[in-house]
């Protein structure tokens, strides 16, 4: 005799499951207001925000319409800043919504025009994230940001609950040393350090490493990049070499990756 199962028939555990596996877009599309049981557990599951470059604008004012009643639930957002058809992305959900129990935050191919400082403080204003990454996969740089205060700002953020930062934009960090301390917290963390040849060498890594003492994880990408040469960073000839005698011990790294690339 063949028994029929409804979907109506499944248990919560299995919707939490499923809910689990489906993108967001398709969790609002095929289940908002499908009655009121679904109802009851789309306002209990975590969510999980992906936004690539093959999205549109129409999809994204979808989705904030829907995150209006849903943002608290969010945990985990992966956000391409650049879409098929508009820009700072990134900057308009942060403007509309308040992700207040945010643990993860990766943005990636952020628009060379945003401006991020005001972004960044929200989201160092949460006290449950735990991951920040910032991506540049084309290596764009970010010209209407200080990226020195940009860097220091997270770097030197005194958060409870941040374990790994990775800034993966172009920038020297020639004045990582004028910081006080990189935020005791941090476990793991990745720099990619891009400059001219004058800027740019293994003194560039030692000036992290006297930050590092409590960092297990560290990843470190040298860049030399010729578009560095003629613009508006100021880079000293007369970066003083480390003291031999006094090199930093970092006696916490389980793990050190250097990465050359040109």
């Amino acid at each position: 005799m063949d028994i029929n199962t409804h979907l109506e028939d499944l248990s919560n555990e299995i919707f939490f499951e499923i809910f689990n596996y489906l993108n967001i877009f398709h969790i609002f599309t095929g289940f908002t207001l499908l009655n009121r049981r679904i109802s009851s557990i789309l306002r209990s599951i975590p969510l999980h925000i992906v936004i690539s470059r093959e999205h549109c604008r129409r999809q994204i004012d979808f989705l904030s319409s829907h995150l209006t009643f849903h943002e608290h639930q969010v945990i985990s957002i992966k956000i391409s800043d650049t879409i098929r058809d508009h820009s700072s992305i990134v900057i308009l959900l942060f403007n509309r919504h308040k992700f207040s129990n945010l643990k993860s935050c990766i943005l990636l191919s952020i628009n060379s025009m945003a401006r991020l400082g005001n972004t960044i403080k929200q989201i160092e204003s949460l006290n449950t994230l735990v991951i920040l990454q910032i991506v540049q996969p084309d290596r764009p740089d970010l010209y209407k940001n200080d990226n020195d205060k940009l860097a220091r700002m997270i770097l030197t953020h005194k958060s409870s609950s941040l374990r790994s930062v990775k800034l993966q934009y172009p920038y020297h960090y020639l004045n990582i040393s004028n910081y006080t301390s990189i935020a005791s917290n941090l476990t793991s963390l990745t720099l990619r350090i891009a400059g001219s040849y004058s800027a740019v060498s293994i003194d560039s890594v030692l000036r992290v490493f006297c930050l590092c003492h409590k960092i297990r994880y560290l990843c470190i990408i040298l860049y030399n990049d010729k578009r560095f040469k003629n613009n508006n960073i100021n880079v000293s000839n007369d970066l003083s070499p480390m003291n031999e005698n006094s090199l930093p011990i970092l006696s916490q790294l389980t793990s050190f990756a250097l990465i050359i690339d040109t």
